[in-house]
């Protein structure tokens, strides 16, 4: 399992990320670590429906709601 904690990261890094979080308290620091997670994996080449719904829902909250393959014609 890939764990990863703030203290590990650098000082202009986190502390980026503790005004970023100070500034927006819906934020939490998991939906930020699935946010940018998801957003390298997408940029880096990962073209997977299920990374993107976890980025789009990390993004946007409770606005985003994932279409279902039914709704889409899927099986």
């Amino acid at each position: 399992m890939f764990i990863l904690s703030t203290g590990e990261l650098p000082d202009p890094i986190t502390q980026h990320l503790k005004t970023f979080a100070a500034q927006r308290p819906d934020w939490t620091q998991e939906r930020i670590l699935n946010n940018a997670l998801a957003l390298f994996l997408l940029q880096h080449g990962v073209n997977d429906r299920a990374v993107s719904q976890i980025f789009l829902q990390s993004m946007f909250g409770d606005v985003f709601v994932p279409a279902s393959d039914e709704a889409r014609g899927g099986f």
